[in-house]
């Protein structure tokens, strides 16, 4: 059974400059033909408004044809409409999927009127669904095992399990949940040594971010790059374990190790800044086309769940793009609370929703590493420069958050 994860359909040396002319007068139209299906099922089942696109003067608006069936868009904005506006610049990078509506509200450079934040981060899911055929809604969705039986959302796998089981349930939930790949001794170590580089961590140096606590004190709760500072991390991320894993969760695709770690820590009381993250997709602010569906693995250095808080996956949100602003309040796909002892592994795909519940009784320590897919042969791939100027917006942009917490992240 082939079990393929790769979504990419985009390479980033084929981006020009691309007219809001140019695309609603070619490229929309052939996109529509394709999917105006799916885009006329989720406007009709979300509820959302025309939207419409203003753009230095001009605007093109958006809607749902009068048989129901498909889009079309004409220019202007229609009374009724949610109004969002960009610069020609933004627009170009807004069709090319290099960034999304979520990510221009992260960086708080969308104005929009005439409709909610709900309505922009449905229509976001919906340009998705026009870009690349991603369906937002959907009935036939299920979760099957191998042998046709309802898929236990709640697994827990072992290195003593069939890996086709592994990787169908990674394939059919977007998530997984591994337990025997690593010792829970070597957490004890890894704590160590963030015990030693927490103090080391400056606010505003560019490697770490922060939070407010109900004491009144800023707490360092995330250091990047932490393999730099940890042998134990550096030695399981060499490891033939670590690299069985790693050929475990690519499935038919082609990963590479994944260097780059993060170490999170999850202190109780916190009131302001990114520490529990609401649901969100990896590709939250841009480029699912070029990137997903990358896995991160998460390493469990604590108990998660109950007291603590957890990592929460909604299983299925990589088969349909469902808006996030619906998955914080009525998700409609189950919500899954992964609940880990130290050493445990969880695994996400980049388009996979996700959030973090906050501890209530004790502090939670994770690792999340990143596992990218490999190039692809005879590409010309320069989008590592720019998700990591991706990368450096949205640390830029949380820092920012420990400051103004209420808003879209």
């Amino acid at each position: 059974m082939t079990c393929k994860i790769d979504r990419r359909t985009r390479h980033d040396s084929q981006t020009h400059t691309l007219s809001p002319e140019a695309f609603f007068g070619g490229a929309f139209g052939l996109l529509v033909a394709r999917h105006g299906c799916l885009i006329a099922q989720a406007i009709e089942r979300l509820g959302a408004p025309p939207l419409a696109i203003e753009i230095e003067g001009a605007a093109w608006t958006i809607a749902i044809a009068h048989q129901g069936s498909s889009v079309t868009c004409q220019p202007g904005a229609i009374e009724g409409a949610l109004v969002v506006t960009l610069t020609a610049q933004q627009f170009s990078e807004l069709v090319q999927n290099q960034i999304t509506f979520n990510g221009f509200l992260v960086a708080r450079s969308l104005p929009f009127r005439g409709g909610s934040l709900a309505d922009v981060s449905i229509w976001d899911s919906i340009w998705i669904c026009l870009l690349e055929g991603w369906p937002v809604v959907g009935d036939a969705i299920t979760f099957k095992d191998r042998s046709g039986a309802p898929l236990n959302l709640a697994q827990v796998f072992t290195p003593a399990d069939d890996a086709e089981d592994i990787r169908h349930f990674l394939a059919e939930a977007g998530y997984l949940h591994l337990r025997g790949w690593l010792d829970s001794s070597d957490m004890v170590e890894i704590s160590a040594e963030m015990d030693e580089a927490l103090p080391r961590a400056i606010e505003g140096d560019g490697k770490s971010w922060w939070a407010q606590i109900d004491d009144g004190t800023r707490r360092c709760v995330r250091i990047q790059h932490f393999e730099a500072q940890s042998p134990t991390t550096t030695r399981i991320l060499a490891s033939r374990r670590w690299a069985e894993m790693v050929s475990l969760i690519a499935c038919d695709d082609t990963l590479t190790s994944g260097q780059y770690v993060e170490a999170l820590v999850k202190p109780v009381g916190v009131i302001a800044g990114p520490s529990d993250v609401s649901f969100h997709r990896d590709c939250h602010l841009g480029r699912h086309a070029y990137l997903c569906a990358r896995r991160t693995v998460g390493i469990a250095l604590t108990p998660t769940g109950g007291g603590n808080g957890s990592l929460r996956v909604i299983a299925g949100s990589h088969r349909l793009v469902m808006p996030v602003e619906i998955a914080k309040k009525a998700p409609y796909l189950p919500v899954v609370a992964v609940a880990t002892e130290p050493g445990d592994l969880t695994i996400h795909l980049s388009c996979t929703l996700h959030d973090s519940t906050p501890p209530r009784v004790s502090e939670r320590r994770v690792l999340y590493v990143e596992v990218p897919l490999a190039p692809r042969h005879g590409a010309t791939e320069t989008g590592r420069s720019a998700e990591e100027l991706l990368r450096e917006q949205v640390t830029s942009i949380h820092r920012e958050i420990a400051q103004a917490p209420e808003g879209p992240i």
